[in-house]
């Protein structure tokens, strides 16, 4: 089977990677440098119980019960994986995640990046 040239053009690809980002599952957030949500799809939104109004700006880790002190090592590694406790935005109690953050460029500067998935399903 033939693939069309046209699936490896950069435009395609940052399009069919978004829209798979927007519609995934699991929690995908962008923070900065100064520990801030600058970016987020439906799915962490959901998982942390929040609107992304809400959330942008916000420090990461302020609602985690535990696994905060890993953001540090994530920062200076430049990848962690591991589980959290993350206090819900709108009171709903913890949910338990497991996470990947990793180093990555967005915009051509330098970011994190965390996948989050909930451990059990969210009440």
């Amino acid at each position: 089977m033939t693939k069309s040239p046209l699936l490896a053009r950069p435009e395609i690809q940052a399009e069919l990677i978004s829209e798979a980002l927007d519609s995934a599952c699991v929690g995908f957030i962008v923070w900065d440098e100064d520990r801030c949500y600058v970016a987020a799809n439906a799915a962490a939104c959901e998982i942390l119980g929040t609107t992304l109004e809400e959330l942008l700006g916000q420090d990461v880790g302020a609602h985690t019960a535990a696994g905060l002190d890993r953001l540090g090592g994530a920062l200076e590694s430049g990848f962690a994986t591991g589980q959290a406790s993350v206090e819900r935005f709108d009171g709903r109690g913890p949910v338990e995640v497991f996470y990947a953050t990793f180093a990555t460029k967005t915009a051509g500067m330098p970011f994190m990046a965390t996948v989050i998935a909930p451990l059990a399903t969210p009440d």
